[in-house]
């Protein structure tokens, strides 16, 4: 999530109704930069094709594509979630961070996911938690349990990504991004942290000045990690040691340090396709590498990139860039 400043818009009345379907514009201003060609011309096309599925957001986050094909976005800042389809698009759900507290910035949720249930989980900027939606995803109600709110007796700073790992645990980061200017921060510092399935929080790593986008490799065996902090724009590799999530010593997959301030966006958020290979948000655009660091492609925006999605089918990649949701088609693996 980049660092901007916002208001806090009142919340909507819920609405899922969507409205009639509107054909996908084209973009014009994106490309893919053929680091790889080869490689890039299987994943892309030779002529790689964008679409714009919704615009007019304040700040986009969290794309999440559902079993029957809607595509979900955070508007951050406006505290609700909106849905797309082939079949028209809306709000689909209101209060999604259930912001409880008085927050002039950021009340909404971030990062989106499904649990090994098939229920919609959201990092919730308002309440400072993890939580998980009370309700179905065919008539989504702003009813929230909370998964996870504390570690060790002190409220998390304001969770951001999440990834769900295969024994049904779930990894979250927890930068500071959706704290309001008066917020009083009960941890001094920003973690990474496992909730298990008992609910039991542990913290995995410390070491990062703002960790934020998060995924796992395909086996479970590599936690990756994007740190949105312009003095160590990086993405990082680390392997996991064990079942209970001990971590190794991280490598460096992107340093885009040099390129802040020269290219739109930091590491963000971040997807792994069924083949190991990460789509990172970074500076410039997005990244899409082999699992050892090569570079493939750069998917090239004007605007910056705070996360991306791929299809269950992996014949999208969907990207919430800046005041919209925007798709690039992709071969079928």
């Amino acid at each position: 999530m980049t660092i901007r400043p916002f208001l806090l818009l009142l919340p909507l009345l819920v609405c899922c109704v969507p409205r009639p379907a509107v054909p996908p514009a084209p973009v014009d201003e994106l490309r893919v930069e053929m680091t790889s060609p080869a490689k890039a011309r299987k994943l892309f096309g030779n002529e790689p094709v964008f679409e714009v599925l919704l615009e007019g957001l304040e700040w986009s986050e969290g794309p999440l594509v559902l079993p029957d094909g809607r595509v979900l976005c955070s508007d951050v800042p406006r505290n609700h979630v909106l849905q797309w389809s082939a079949a028209g698009d809306g709000i689909f759900l209101t209060n999604s961070g259930d912001a409880a507290d008085d927050y002039s910035r950021e009340p909404g949720s971030n990062g989106l996911a499904l649990n090994a249930t098939g229920e919609l989980l959201l990092c919730q900027h308002g309440s400072r938690r993890i939580a998980r939606m009370e309700a179905p995803l065919d008539a989504p109600a702003a009813n929230y349990v909370s998964v996870a709110d504390r570690y060790r007796g002190k409220r998390f700073n304001s969770p951001n990504d999440l990834v769900v790992a295969t024994d049904g645990s779930i990894l979250f980061t927890d930068p500071p991004y959706g704290l309001p200017e008066n917020g009083e921060r009960e941890l001094d510092f920003c973690g990474v942290y496992r909730v298990d399935p008992r609910g039991t929080v542990t913290l995995l790593t410390k070491d990062y000045s703002r960790p934020n986008g998060i995924g796992l490799s395909p086996d479970g065996k590599t936690l990756y990690l994007g740190n949105s902090d312009g003095q160590r724009a990086v993405v990082t590799a680390t392997p996991i040691l064990d079942s209970a999530f001990t971590l190794g010593e991280p490598r460096v997959l992107l340093d885009g340090t040099a390129l802040v301030g020269e290219l739109p966006g930091l590491p963000d958020g971040l997807a792994v396709s069924r083949r190991g290979r990460i789509f990172a948000t970074g500076p410039g655009g997005v990244w899409v590498m082999e699992p050892d660091g090569r570079l493939i492609a750069r998917v090239r925006s004007p605007a910056p990139v705070s996360n991306v999605a791929l299809s269950p089918a992996e014949d999208w990649l969907y990207l919430t860039n800046d005041d919209r949701l925007v798709r690039v088609k992709m071969n079928l693996p």
